[in-house]
């Protein structure tokens, strides 16, 4: 090995200049790499890291999931410190002092996205594994720089005179470390300034100066003294502070460490690759997609060097997307789901490019397995839901990319001198084919053309603004006076008027009473409503998925007491008020001055329904957490009166998930939990482990947690009951999807619940009579009887259907010839009556089978069957051959390779109608 070491060093720049060409270099240095390490699979590598950490008193943790758990600031685990981030604002909660991970990354979408990146460089990827080691108060700089270079120079055999270390340029005290300690060369210690060696999470969070150590590539396109030589592989950072969101560094409890080391990029190194999709694990999946490219057409239709960009997108891809799946994200249009769908189709159309008009990631995924199962089991374990979704929406996509490069064809051949795809262009294969603009813009990229993005969104602004629903300023029930209203809120908003909630106050249990408040503002309306501003206010405005309360406004005169019932609510923009919506307050507005004394009654009805269903909501997302998994993310929510709705990621969920759901939902409600709600800073909240929407926005200062102890804890600003109690009983009444990878749960609880089961209750009583079952005990009996015998009678159609075709003379028949190659065919017309398509398709089968030589074309009246013998005539396909008929007697069909049916504009019933076959 010293001897080795010895001929790296001894390569001198006279040598390096003798060499003719990069090739030659290229394959010297390859030999060095090969003479100089022992050659590690990646599998070896994190065994070895996991081991020295092990061995040095860490603490070896599972990967935490891809999808941060309690963290609304991220689309993804982007670094392998994300899980710990909690730990690093308080060490001394820590459970493990010393840890050491392999953790699973994703950087694509949000704020870290390598995305389009992927493919044309060597070292970028959406999924990757990072190596990582972290001390919660229990070491920091000495110790971790002393271990890190034992670890590459004795664990990995890394020869010194290729490393180089740098430090934050006022970090004296990193580099006397690296200096005097460790005897590193000075002149291999690089002082940086903060935009390399200052690390953070992102605007806000723990962060530190860094040590990271660099790998000489000695690529001969740079010299020694160019950054682009040199490949950093392993950062240690130094964590002493946390940066608030106001952007002040403040001292963390504890000196913490974290560092990383990109497993795909010490692969790459050990391995003796320029490239990471050069090492084994990568290597293992493009072997696959060169045994599936075209034969003869390895590179498809595009150059050789995009050809190994498409194979290294495919791979980096089918990486991401299993990951993905298996922790429950799934293909759909927001957050996560949204970056995955983008994932699969960048794939999907790197596989077209190669010529691979199938799907191409469910294919290879078994090479995946090959890869990574030993190392991750729950690729192994949940197989069949990773292939399904992937095959699922790649076939979606597939059908869409057609229409796309259909519709993109005819624009490029339009003879558009300035090859600008038009924002109006894309938007529509956007907006009405589901085609991304991104992907739009790569095709139109790779023929030469460019794509109005400025008008695209433009285009795409107007249209979500006429097609908004909703908003925080319009009012849930539309109407002819909807733009006055919106108006009138947006005038009181910038007019400074506000008022206080005190909804949040109010036990919805509890015998309502009449708040005392003051009149702030009232309008009326051209359609004799009016809007209010009270304060406070009891009345909850309709928001984070749950519908407004409704009551009753009183006011008294000297003519006695008015009332008037508050049909909506809604808040500002700025939410700084709530506008009350009252009906029929024509020629009353004097009553309504400024500062008037009103009585507001909140319907006790509805806003008890409203929190029953509220908390429940809370409970149902725990339980669908626990039972299915963390990965779980809510996806909307509707919560009214007299029942929810809940939309979340997930695949189809079992009866038995059902079932357990209910129950876990069920037992919360009956231990009568208590409800409790705090205001807290953002930051202290996630650290306490509350959930977060990640498409919602929240205010850093302040927001409010509602906790049941030991079940749920989310962000939430809605109406809640004090204790569980109210929500039993709780039962699912549909789970189905709404989109790819998303579905819904529809849910009753507590008072409309036992409505609803009583109704069913009702329903089944009247069923039972219907079927003749005595008891509701026996009617499934007397449902699997009909069942049988309804399956019996159809039985016996179909054998005297079958019957039927092998005697159904034709009353004519016809011979001719069909498609390209002239393969002979019989027409056969049959009788009108009796009519029966399936009778049609039976006997064309039936001839099909006896006289596999011939095509055999059946009609009767309107109704057309084609049938055509695999075995003898597997050049022919049923359905291109009926096209061919159709073109001569008008029609519709389409069918498989053997059978085809369809049905014509004109019945068919004699001979001279096909006299022109």
């Amino acid at each position: 090995m010293a001897a080795a070491q010895q001929r790296c060093a001894l390569f001198s720049q006279v040598e390096w200049r003798a060499l003719k060409s990069q090739q030659q270099l290229r394959s010297r240095l390859l030999g060095i790499y090969a003479r100089a390490f022992a050659n590690m699979s990646a599998s070896d590598i994190r065994q070895r890291y996991t081991d020295y950490f092990v061995k040095n008193g860490h603490t070896l943790l599972p990967s935490a999931d891809i999808v941060p758990r309690n963290d609304a600031t991220l689309l993804f685990s982007s670094a392998g410190m994300v899980p710990f981030k909690q730990f690093f604002l308080n060490p001394a909660t820590a459970p493990h002092k010393m840890v050491t991970t392999v953790q699973k990354c994703v950087r694509a979408g949000g704020k870290h996205n390598d995305l389009d990146q992927v493919g044309f460089t060597p070292r970028h990827h959406t999924f990757f594994e990072m190596l990582g080691n972290f001390s919660f108060g229990a070491y920091s700089k000495r110790e971790i720089i002393h271990m890190a270079w034992k670890f590459v120079r004795q664990e990995l055999n890394m020869p010194e005179d290729r490393l180089r270390v740098t430090v934050l340029e006022t970090d004296n005290e990193a580099y006397d470390i690296w200096k005097n300690e460790v005897g590193v060369d000075p002149r291999r210690i690089v002082r940086c300034g903060a935009e390399d060696n200052f690390w953070s999470m992102g605007l806000e969070g723990p962060c530190g100066p860094s040590s990271e150590i660099f790998w000489d590539t000695r690529d001969p396109r740079y010299s020694e003294s160019d950054d682009e030589r040199w490949l950093e592989f392993w950062n240690l950072v130094f964590m002493q502070f946390h940066r608030g969101a106001d952007g002040e560094l403040r001292p963390l409890a504890l000196p913490c460490v974290d560092t990383g080391m990109g497993l795909e990029r010490v692969a790459s190194i050990l391995q003796g690759k320029m490239n990471n999709f050069d090492t084994d694990e990568f290597q293992v999946i493009i072997r696959d997609i060169d045994a599936r490219c075209p034969p003869g057409q390895n590179s498809g239709n595009v150059d050789l060097a995009k050809a190994l960009a498409c194979k290294r997108i495919i791979a980096d891809h089918l990486r991401a997307s299993a990951f993905l799946i298996s922790e429950g994200v799934f293909p759909s249009n927001i957050g996560r789901g949204y970056v995955l769908r983008r994932i699969i189709r960048r794939a999907v159309r790197a596989g077209r490019l190669l010529g691979i008009n199938d799907s191409v990631l469910s294919a290879l995924y078994p090479s995946l397995e090959l890869a990574m199962g030993a190392a991750y089991p729950e690729l192994l374990e949940r197989r069949q839901l990773i292939v399904s979704v992937l095959e699922s929406e790649e076939k979606m996509f597939l059908r869409t990319l057609d229409k796309g490069l259909v519709l993109l064809e005819g624009i490029f051949a339009s003879g558009n001198s300035k090859r600008l795809v038009s924002g109006a262009d894309a938007f529509s294969l956007y907006d009405t084919h589901g085609f991304p603009l991104d992907l739009t813009e790569i095709i139109a990229r790779d023929n030469g053309w460019t794509v109005d993005v400025e008008a695209f969104e433009q285009i795409q602004r107007q249209s979500r603004e006429r097609n908004k629903a909703s908003w925080k300023g319009k009012l849930t029930k539309q109407d002819s006076v909807a733009r006055e209203i919106e108006a009138t809120c947006l005038e009181w908003e910038e007019a400074g008027i506000s008022s206080q909630f005190s909804g949040h106050d109010v036990d919805p249990e509890a015998k309502p009473t009449a708040a005392t408040c003051r009149v702030v503002t009232f309008k009326s309306l051209s359609n004799g409503d009016g809007l209010l501003v009270i304060d406070p206010c009891p009345f909850y405005a309709v928001g984070g998925g749950q519908e407004s309360d409704a009551g009753i406004i009183t006011i008294g005169d000297s003519e006695g007491s008015h009332e008037f019932a508050v049909s909506d609510a809604v808040a500002m923009p700025s939410g700084q008020a709530t506008v009350l919506r009252l009906t029929a307050t024509s020629d009353q507005e004097h009553l309504f001055r400024g500062g008037q004394a009103v009585y507001a009654t909140v319907d006790e009805v509805r806003r008890l329904g409203s929190a029953v269903h509220h908390t429940a909501t809370h409970l149902l997302n725990a339980a669908l957490r626990k039972t299915v998994g963390a990965s779980v993310v809510q996806a909307g929510s509707l919560v009214q009166a007299g029942g929810l709705r809940f939309d979340f990621t997930s695949s189809a969920l079992s009866n038995e998930q059902l079932r357990e759901i209910e129950g876990l939902v069920n037992k919360a409600a009956l231990d009568n939990i208590e409800v409790a709600t705090a205001c807290m800073p953002l930051d202290q909240a996630k650290a306490q482990g509350a959930i977060a929407l990640f498409s919602e926005k929240y205010d850093a200062a302040s927001v409010r947690v509602v906790q049941m102890a030991g079940v749920s804890m989310e962000l939430c600003g809605g109406t809640h009951l004090r204790s569980t109690r109210a929500v039993f009983p709780f039962h699912i009444t549909a789970e189905g999807s709404i989109g790819a990878g998303t579905r819904r749960i529809e849910a009753k609880a507590g008072v409309a619940a036992s409505v609803w089961l009583q109704q069913q209750l009702e329903y089944g009583r009247a069923t039972a009579q219907t079927l003749g079952a005595a008891q509701l005990s026996v009617m499934d009996k007397k449902a699997q009887q009909l069942v049988d015998r309804n399956r019996a009678l159809r039985e016996e159609a179909d054998r005297w259907l079958r019957a039927a075709a092998v005697n159904a003379e034709a009353v004519a028949t016809h011979s001719t010839a069909l498609g390209e190659r002239g393969v002979p065919a019989v027409f056969h017309i049959l009788a009108p009556l009796p009519f029966n398509p399936r009778l049609v398709a039976e006997r064309a089968c039936h001839l099909r089978d006896t006289e596999p030589s011939l095509v055999h074309v059946v009609i009767q009246g309107r109704a057309i069957a084609l049938g055509v013998s695999a075995e003898q005539l597997p050049a022919e396909h049923a359905a291109a051959l009926l096209r061919c008929v159709l073109e001569k007697l008008p029609g519709k069909g389409g069918g498989q390779a053997s059978l085809a049916q369809g049905q014509l504009e004109t019945a068919v019933a004699e001979l001279a109608q096909l006299a022109h076959l």
